[in-house]
């Protein structure tokens, strides 16, 4: 478990194009009511695979993640064959003893802004973009329709309770089951590109922001996914 230079720079170049908005104060008090909605997305390094809630005090960056977020709706479907669901909104706080990049991205985002945040996460690992992500010709475990359903059903019981929302961002942090599959991974850009213009054609947000979290230089296995990922 490690700090997360790719989403505190994710943090601080959201509220940086947030800051050339309205400057006026009625305006600026309005948009503050509005629930910022971020999309968490991918395979085992989107839901934390391998940490442990046990292990947060032994790293200062995430001391007291443990706890919940009340102040932070959380909606999820993590997991593969045995699935753990939130069934709706809940407080956000750790899944299955597992530290999820979810916990410190709240944490900190919610120190740059006033409005509420939710958070919608769909993942599971082991899951390729090829196969279980594509969104034209779902396989495996079909992880594209998953992850579509639960964000339409949670972003339905918003509206269902006339709570205004935004979509602000998508992260997705996913590629190295790709590079298994020579098909897949000769294609990962590819498919990225497809990938990103489905979710925005599907969720009607055509200016929809996409947060790419990269793989590390070289996998333990020798593998580089890496110049394929500029879609």
């Amino acid at each position: 478990m490690k700090p997360s230079v790719f989403f505190t720079t994710l943090i601080l170049s959201i509220f940086a194009l947030a800051s050339h908005g309205n400057a006026d104060d009625a305006d600026r008090s309005a948009d503050n009511n509005v629930v910022r909605v971020f999309i968490f997305a991918g395979q085992s390094n989107m839901v934390g695979s391998d940490s442990k809630v046990k292990d947060i005090e032994r790293f200062p960056p995430f001391r007291c993640l443990e706890a919940p977020q009340p102040q932070v709706r959380f909606s999820y479907c993590i997991g593969r064959q045995n699935k753990t669901r939130s069934n709706g909104w809940v407080d956000l706080q750790p899944v299955n003893d597992v530290v999820g990049p979810e916990l410190s991205f709240a944490r900190e985002i919610t120190r740059h802004t006033d409005a509420p945040i939710a958070i919608i996460k769909c993942a599971a690992g082991g899951t390729h973009l090829g196969g279980d992500w594509n969104p034209n010709d779902p396989q495996g475990f079909e992880m594209y329709p998953l992850a579509l359903d639960l964000i339409r059903s949670s972003l339905a019981e918003l509206e269902k309770h006339k709570i205004a929302y935004r979509i602000e961002g998508f992260m997705w942090h996913q590629g190295e089951n790709d590079m298994f599959n020579k098909e897949y991974m000769e294609n990962y850009g590819k498919n990225l590109a497809n990938f990103l213009a489905c979710w925005r054609r599907d969720l009607k947000t055509p200016k929809l922001k996409f947060y790419i979290g990269e793989l590390c230089t070289k996998t333990v296995w020798g593998m580089d996914l890496r110049p394929r990922m500029y879609a």
